[in-house]
Protein backbone atom coordinates (compact mmCIF):
# COMPACT_ATOMS: atom_id res chain seq x y z
CA UNK A 1 0.00 0.00 0.00
CA UNK A 2 1.45 2.98 -0.76
CA UNK A 3 1.92 6.00 1.91
CA UNK A 4 -0.69 8.58 2.46
CA UNK A 5 2.14 11.37 1.83
CA UNK A 6 5.12 11.19 -0.36
CA UNK A 7 7.12 14.60 -1.00
CA UNK A 8 10.15 13.94 -3.59
CA UNK A 9 13.06 15.98 -3.72
CA UNK A 10 10.72 18.60 -2.71
CA UNK A 11 12.30 22.47 -2.77
CA UNK A 12 11.13 26.15 -1.85
CA UNK A 13 13.12 29.33 -2.33
CA UNK A 14 11.67 32.06 -1.47
CA UNK A 15 12.56 35.67 -2.31
CA UNK A 16 14.28 38.14 0.41
CA UNK A 17 15.54 41.48 0.67
CA UNK A 18 19.41 40.28 1.41
CA UNK A 19 18.28 37.66 -1.95
CA UNK A 20 16.73 34.19 -2.06
CA UNK A 21 16.33 31.98 0.93
CA UNK A 22 16.12 27.95 0.81
CA UNK A 23 13.61 27.06 3.02
CA UNK A 24 13.68 24.02 2.11
CA UNK A 25 16.61 21.84 0.35
CA UNK A 26 15.85 18.17 -1.04
CA UNK A 27 12.78 16.78 1.59
CA UNK A 28 11.65 13.54 0.92
CA UNK A 29 9.37 12.17 3.34
CA UNK A 30 6.90 9.01 3.10
CA UNK A 31 4.29 8.73 5.97
CA UNK A 32 2.21 5.46 6.27
CA UNK A 33 -1.94 6.25 6.75
CA UNK A 34 -3.04 5.87 10.45
CA UNK A 35 0.34 6.74 11.77
CA UNK A 36 1.61 9.46 13.94
CA UNK A 37 4.38 11.27 13.24
CA UNK A 38 6.57 14.05 14.98
CA UNK A 39 8.94 16.42 13.25
CA UNK A 40 11.33 17.65 15.42
CA UNK A 41 14.03 20.75 14.97
CA UNK A 42 15.17 24.07 15.77
CA UNK A 43 13.16 27.16 14.92
CA UNK A 44 13.67 27.80 10.90
CA UNK A 45 14.28 24.48 10.47
CA UNK A 46 11.58 24.65 7.74
CA UNK A 47 8.85 22.72 9.98
CA UNK A 48 6.14 25.07 9.46
CA UNK A 49 7.10 25.46 5.78
CA UNK A 50 6.74 22.04 4.99
CA UNK A 51 3.69 21.95 6.99
CA UNK A 52 2.43 24.72 4.62
CA UNK A 53 3.68 22.37 1.46
CA UNK A 54 1.86 19.35 2.38
CA UNK A 55 -1.50 21.52 3.35
CA UNK A 56 -1.30 23.22 -0.67
CA UNK A 57 -1.23 26.43 1.09
CA UNK A 58 2.62 26.81 0.25
CA UNK A 59 3.75 25.85 -3.52
CA UNK A 60 7.29 24.38 -3.50
CA UNK A 61 9.66 25.50 -6.01
CA UNK A 62 10.64 22.25 -7.33
CA UNK A 63 9.94 18.60 -6.23
CA UNK A 64 6.57 15.90 -5.90
CA UNK A 65 4.08 16.25 -2.64
CA UNK A 66 1.36 13.66 -2.92
CA UNK A 67 -1.16 13.23 -0.44
CA UNK A 68 -3.74 10.23 -0.87
CA UNK A 69 -2.31 9.42 -4.30
CA UNK A 70 -3.09 12.89 -5.92
CA UNK A 71 -0.36 15.49 -6.41
CA UNK A 72 -1.49 18.32 -4.73
CA UNK A 73 0.98 20.77 -5.98
CA UNK A 74 -0.20 20.46 -9.52
CA UNK A 75 -3.94 21.61 -8.10
CA UNK A 76 -5.36 25.10 -9.14
CA UNK A 77 -5.82 27.68 -5.97
CA UNK A 78 -9.57 26.05 -6.21
CA UNK A 79 -8.74 22.46 -6.13
CA UNK A 80 -6.79 23.00 -3.40
CA UNK A 81 -9.09 24.61 -0.97
CA UNK A 82 -11.34 22.32 -1.88
CA UNK A 83 -9.19 19.48 -1.11
CA UNK A 84 -8.32 20.79 2.45
CA UNK A 85 -12.28 20.95 3.18
CA UNK A 86 -12.85 17.34 2.43
CA UNK A 87 -9.33 15.82 3.07
CA UNK A 88 -7.30 17.79 5.69
CA UNK A 89 -7.92 19.06 9.09
CA UNK A 90 -5.33 21.72 10.50
CA UNK A 91 -4.70 22.79 14.39
CA UNK A 92 -2.36 25.59 14.65
CA UNK A 93 -0.53 27.26 17.95
CA UNK A 94 -2.79 30.36 18.43
CA UNK A 95 -6.28 28.27 17.84
CA UNK A 96 -7.49 31.16 14.70
CA UNK A 97 -10.84 30.82 16.20
CA UNK A 98 -13.38 33.59 14.34
CA UNK A 99 -14.05 35.99 17.96
CA UNK A 100 -17.42 36.55 16.79
CA UNK A 101 -18.61 33.51 16.71
CA UNK A 102 -19.77 31.09 19.10
CA UNK A 103 -18.15 27.69 19.73
CA UNK A 104 -20.44 26.14 18.01
CA UNK A 105 -20.52 28.50 14.92
CA UNK A 106 -16.56 28.06 14.59
CA UNK A 107 -17.14 24.15 14.27
CA UNK A 108 -19.77 24.25 12.21
CA UNK A 109 -17.62 26.70 9.89
CA UNK A 110 -15.75 23.76 7.60
CA UNK A 111 -19.26 21.27 7.44
CA UNK A 112 -21.30 25.18 6.17
CA UNK A 113 -18.06 25.87 3.87
CA UNK A 114 -18.61 22.18 2.43
CA UNK A 115 -22.89 22.77 1.70
CA UNK A 116 -23.34 20.45 4.68
CA UNK A 117 -26.86 20.49 5.53
CA UNK A 118 -26.52 18.80 8.71
CA UNK A 119 -23.67 21.18 10.44
CA UNK A 120 -24.70 22.38 13.38
CA UNK A 121 -25.77 18.72 15.10
CA UNK A 122 -22.18 17.65 13.49
CA UNK A 123 -20.67 20.93 15.35
CA UNK A 124 -22.63 19.54 18.65
CA UNK A 125 -21.58 16.07 18.49
CA UNK A 126 -17.75 17.07 17.57
CA UNK A 127 -17.79 19.91 20.82
CA UNK A 128 -18.98 16.83 22.81
CA UNK A 129 -16.12 14.80 21.93
CA UNK A 130 -13.65 17.37 23.28
CA UNK A 131 -15.86 17.48 26.59
CA UNK A 132 -16.90 21.30 25.69
CA UNK A 133 -20.71 20.32 25.00
CA UNK A 134 -21.87 23.17 28.00
CA UNK A 135 -19.89 25.99 26.39
CA UNK A 136 -21.47 25.43 22.42
CA UNK A 137 -22.69 29.23 23.04
CA UNK A 138 -19.60 30.95 24.65
CA UNK A 139 -17.51 33.04 22.17
CA UNK A 140 -13.61 32.43 22.33
CA UNK A 141 -13.30 35.70 24.59
CA UNK A 142 -15.48 33.62 26.98
CA UNK A 143 -13.03 30.45 27.19
CA UNK A 144 -9.87 29.94 28.47
CA UNK A 145 -6.76 28.64 26.21
CA UNK A 146 -7.10 24.78 26.89
CA UNK A 147 -10.74 25.30 25.91
CA UNK A 148 -10.33 27.40 22.63
CA UNK A 149 -7.74 24.44 21.17
CA UNK A 150 -10.26 22.10 22.23
CA UNK A 151 -13.02 24.08 20.16
CA UNK A 152 -10.00 24.29 17.09
CA UNK A 153 -8.93 20.61 17.75
CA UNK A 154 -13.01 19.81 17.29
CA UNK A 155 -13.35 21.96 14.06
CA UNK A 156 -10.39 20.35 12.62
CA UNK A 157 -11.67 17.10 12.92
CA UNK A 158 -15.54 17.62 12.31
CA UNK A 159 -15.33 16.73 8.65
CA UNK A 160 -13.39 13.58 9.42
CA UNK A 161 -10.68 14.02 7.60
CA UNK A 162 -7.77 11.40 6.48
CA UNK A 163 -5.32 13.80 7.56
CA UNK A 164 -4.86 16.22 10.36
CA UNK A 165 -1.73 18.61 10.90
CA UNK A 166 -0.98 20.24 13.77
CA UNK A 167 1.88 22.92 14.48
CA UNK A 168 2.64 23.25 18.10
CA UNK A 169 -0.44 22.32 18.97
CA UNK A 170 0.70 23.17 22.72
CA UNK A 171 2.84 25.78 22.51
CA UNK A 172 0.62 28.17 24.48
CA UNK A 173 -0.69 26.06 27.09
CA UNK A 174 0.14 25.45 30.63
CA UNK A 175 1.35 21.55 31.68
CA UNK A 176 -1.72 20.07 32.51
CA UNK A 177 -3.95 21.73 30.01
CA UNK A 178 -1.43 20.71 27.19
CA UNK A 179 -1.63 17.21 28.94
CA UNK A 180 -5.44 16.70 28.56
CA UNK A 181 -5.24 18.64 24.65
CA UNK A 182 -2.43 15.53 23.37
CA UNK A 183 -4.76 13.29 24.89
CA UNK A 184 -7.29 14.05 22.83
CA UNK A 185 -5.17 14.88 19.44
CA UNK A 186 -3.45 11.81 19.82
CA UNK A 187 -6.54 10.03 20.48
CA UNK A 188 -9.35 11.06 18.29
CA UNK A 189 -7.83 11.08 15.02
CA UNK A 190 -6.83 7.51 15.91
CA UNK A 191 -10.63 7.08 16.57
CA UNK A 192 -11.88 8.32 13.38
CA UNK A 193 -8.62 6.36 10.95
CA UNK A 194 -7.26 9.65 10.43
CA UNK A 195 -3.08 9.95 10.22
CA UNK A 196 -1.58 12.95 12.28
CA UNK A 197 1.33 14.75 11.19
CA UNK A 198 2.78 16.78 14.09
CA UNK A 199 5.29 19.79 14.36
CA UNK A 200 6.49 20.46 18.40
CA UNK A 201 9.66 21.85 20.41
CA UNK A 202 7.94 19.51 22.93
CA UNK A 203 9.95 16.47 23.32
CA UNK A 204 7.49 14.42 25.73
CA UNK A 205 5.02 15.41 22.99
CA UNK A 206 7.29 13.98 20.34
CA UNK A 207 7.52 10.64 22.25
CA UNK A 208 4.05 9.81 21.82
CA UNK A 209 4.44 9.69 18.02
CA UNK A 210 4.60 6.29 16.12
CA UNK A 211 8.04 7.78 14.64
CA UNK A 212 9.88 11.09 14.51
CA UNK A 213 12.01 12.85 12.08
CA UNK A 214 14.62 15.76 12.69
CA UNK A 215 14.39 18.89 10.22
CA UNK A 216 17.88 21.02 10.25
CA UNK A 217 18.66 24.04 7.77
CA UNK A 218 15.71 22.79 5.34
CA UNK A 219 16.39 19.17 5.21
CA UNK A 220 15.87 16.00 7.15
CA UNK A 221 19.01 15.18 8.84
CA UNK A 222 20.11 11.92 11.32
CA UNK A 223 17.87 10.92 13.94
CA UNK A 224 19.75 12.20 17.50
CA UNK A 225 18.58 9.48 19.68
CA UNK A 226 17.77 5.82 18.90
CA UNK A 227 13.42 6.75 19.31
CA UNK A 228 14.40 8.35 15.90
CA UNK A 229 14.70 7.06 12.08
CA UNK A 230 15.72 9.34 9.43
CA UNK A 231 12.80 9.95 6.67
Amino acid sequence: MAPLIELDDVHLTLRAPGGAVNVLAGVDLAVEAGSATGIVGPSGSGKSSLLAIIAGLERPTSGRVRVGGREISALDENARADWRRRELGILFQSFHLIPTLTALENVAVPLELAGDRQATPHARTALERVGLDHRTDHRPSQLSGGEQQRVALARALVAKPRLVLADEPTGNLDGETARVVADMLFALPREQGATLLLITHDPQLAGRCDRRVRMAEGRFVPASGAAERAA
